[in-house]
C-alpha cells in the first residue's frame, strides 16, 4: 500500500513538472534574433567542433536539429537549459557562463524553426520553467534560419 503510493505520488510530480503552468511555447518568441545570432557565434567557438556547423552532428554526437526537438519537446525548456548548463560542451562541461548557454539556446531555437520574439531568452532555470519546447512538427513547419 504504501510503496504504491509513492509511486503513484512520483507519477504525479513528474508529470506535474513536465509541463509549465504557463503553457507559453517556444513557437511564442521567446528569444530575441541577436540573441541567436550571439548563439551562433558561441556555437561556431564552442559547439561546432563536436555537432558539426550545420548542427549536423557526427557519428559519435547527435544532430541538433529535428529529432534533436522532438526528443526534448513538451517538457520545460529549463530541462534542456539544465542539460547544456551541466554537461556541454563535452570536453569542458559546465564551462560556459549562463548568458551564453541562454544564447546558445536561442540558437538552437532558430535553427529548428522557432520565431524570435521581442524580449531575449532568460538565463534563469526558474524563468525557463515556465517556457514550454513545442513540438518538432510545429516548428518544422517555419523555416530554418
Amino acid at each position: 500500500m504504501k510503496r504504491s503510493l509513492l509511486s503513484a505520488l512520483s507519477v504525479v510530480l513528474a508529470a506535474s513538472s513536465a509541463v509549465p503552468a504557463s503553457g507559453k511555447g517556444t513557437q511564442a518568441g521567446v528569444y530575441t534574433a541577436e540573441q541567436a545570432a550571439e548563439g551562433a557565434q558561441v556555437y561556431a567557438r564552442r559547439c561546432a567542433m563536436c555537432h558539426g556547423a550545420r548542427l549536423e552532428g557526427t557519428v559519435e554526437t547527435p544532430e541538433l536539429i529535428g529529432k534533436f526537438v522532438a526528443n526534448w519537446a513538451d517538457r520545460p525548456l529549463a530541462n534542456l537549459y539544465d542539460y547544456l548548463a551541466r554537461a556541454m560542451p563535452q570536453n569542458a562541461p559546465g564551462s560556459l557562463p549562463p548568458q551564453d548557454n541562454a544564447r546558445v539556446l536561442a540558437f538552437l531555437l532558430r535553427a529548428n524553426g522557432a520565431p524570435a520574439g521581442k524580449a531575449p531568452l532568460p538565463a534563469d532555470p526558474a524563468s525557463l520553467r515556465r517556457l514550454n519546447i513545442d513540438p518538432v512538427q510545429r516548428m518544422a513547419s517555419r523555416s530554418r534560419n
